[in-house]
C-alpha cells in the first residue's frame, strides 16, 4: 500500500510536532502545510523538506486531494477546516481543544460519522508512560477502588507582562485560554482512571491580563481569555477530582495523583517516572514496562515520542479498521462538554452539570 498522504494545518505545534511524527511513519507522506502567513510558510516548509507550502488552507485541501488532514490551528478555525477535510474525502487528526464549544465538536464528530472517515482527538499526553503505566494499574487494582483525583499545573506564560506578546491564545474569540489548552488534557486524564464527569464547580479567569510587548514594537494589548481556572469534578460513579492552573507564575511544574482506598499514583509533567505511595511507607517507584515507553530522539521536542503512538494508532486505524483512541466519537465531545460545564459553572458561580450532546 503506498504511503497516505498528509496536508498539515498550522505552523507551530504542526511543525515541531506534527511534522516530524507523520515524517518518520512510513505509512505517511507529508506533501503540504498550510498557515496564514505564505511566506512564513514556505519558509517553514522548506526547512522541513515539505513540498507544497501555502499561505490559504481550503486552495490547500482543493490543490492537494490529501488522504489525511492534520490541524494544529487556533481553535476558532477547528470547526471549519475539519468539516471540509472531511467533505474532501480526508481523515482528520485535530488538535485540542476539539472546538469553540459542544455543539460544534458533536457536528464535527457526526460529519465524520457520516463520511465514514477516521477522526481522531490528539490527546498524545496519554501515551506518556506514567500516566499509561498508571492507568494499567488503576484497572488492575493496583490501589484498590480509585475514589480521588488531583492536578496541580504552573506554567510561566504569563509570569509577566513582557513573557509572551498577544496572540490568539489571549483572545476568548479566537479559542484561547489555558482551560481549553491544558485544561483539556487534564479533564482528559481523569476521565481515563474516573469515568465521565457528571458536574463541575469551576472558577476561570484571567489573572494578569496584560500581554506583551516582548520587544520593542511588537504586539500587546489586554487578554480576553483565561490564564488560571480551578475545577472540582465530580463522576458518575462517585470519585471526585481537583485541577488547579495558573500560567501566570514564574516556573514549570505538574504534579499528578490518583487515590485509591490502598494507595496513591504520582507522577510530574515529565512523564516518565511514577510513585506507587502507601501510607507509612516510603515512596515506592514503579518500574514501568517497556512497552509503555515511546521511543525518544535525541534533540526532538518532549511531545514527538508520544504524538508518534498517536499516528501509529491513526494509521491503524484507517488502513486495517482499528479502533481509533483518543476518537471523535468516545473522547472529543466529552472533553469539550465537560470544558462547556466549566465555564458556566464559572459564569454562574454555582456547579454545573455536564451535558454531553
Amino acid at each position: 500500500m503506498s504511503a497516505l498522504r498528509v496536508v498539515l494545518l498550522g505552523t507551530s505545534f504542526a511543525r515541531n510536532v506534527h511534522a516530524p511524527g507523520f515524517s518518520q511513519h512510513p505509512g505517511f507522506e507529508v506533501v503540504a502545510l498550510a498557515g496564514s502567513d505564505a511566506d512564513r510558510t514556505r519558509k517553514i516548509a522548506g526547512d522541513l523538506g515539505i513540498a507544497g507550502a501555502y499561505g490559504d488552507w481550503r486552495e490547500a485541501l482543493a490543490r492537494e486531494k490529501p488522504d489525511v488532514v492534520a490541524i494544529a490551528t487556533p481553535v476558532y478555525l477547528h470547526h471549519p477546516m475539519m468539516l471540509a477535510a472531511l467533505e474532501g474525502g480526508a481523515h482528520v487528526l485535530c488538535e485540542k481543544p476539539t472546538a469553540m464549544d459542544r455543539h460544534q465538536a458533536a457536528e464535527m464528530r457526526d460529519a465524520a460519522a457520516r463520511a465514514g472517515k477516521v477522526s481522531g482527538i490528539n490527546h498524545e499526553f496519554r501515551f506518556l508512560p506514567a500516566r499509561a503505566a498508571a492507568v494499567q494499574m488503576v484497572r488492575e487494582g493496583a490501589i484498590g477502588r480509585p475514589r480521588r483525583g488531583d492536578i496541580l499545573g504552573r506554567y510561566p506564560m504569563w509570569a509577566r507582562p513582557e513573557s509572551r506578546g498577544m496572540t490568539w491564545l489571549s483572545d476568548a474569540a479566537r479559542g484561547g485560554g489555558i482551560l481549553g489548552a491544558l485544561g483539556s488534557h487534564h479533564t482528559d486524564c481523569l476521565r481515563t482512571f474516573f469515568g465521565e464527569p457528571r458536574s463541575v464547580l469551576a472558577s476561570v479567569r484571567v489573572d494578569q491580563p496584560r500581554r506583551g510587548p516582548v520587544t520593542p514594537g511588537g504586539e500587546s494589548g489586554v487578554a480576553t481569555a483565561d490564564d488560571a481556572f480551578t475545577l472540582t469534578y465530580t463522576f458518575d460513579g462517585g470519585a471526585t477530582a481537583g485541577v488547579d492552573c495558573s500560567a501566570c507564575v514564574p516556573y514549570r511544574w505538574e504534579r499528578f495523583e490518583v487515590h485509591g482506598e490502598d494507595a496513591t499514583l504520582r507522577w510530574d509533567d515529565e512523564g516518565w517516572t511514577l510513585w506507587r505511595i502507601v501510607n507509612g511507607r516510603e515512596p515506592e517507584r514503579v518500574d514501568i514496562p517497556e512497552r509503555l515507553k515511546p521511543a525518544r530522539r535525541d534533540g526532538e521536542p518532549a511531545l514527538v515520542a508520544p504524538f508518534r503512538v498517536m499516528v501509529a494508532r491513526l494509521h491503524a486505524a484507517i488502513t486495517r479498521g482499528e479502533a481509533l483512541e483518543p476518537s471523535f466519537a468516545v473522547d472529543a465531545v466529552a472533553v469539550q462538554s465537560a470544558l462547556d460545564a466549566a465555564r458556566a459553572s464559572s459564569a454562574s458561580g454555582a456547579r454545573a452539570s455536564v451535558e454531553r450532546p
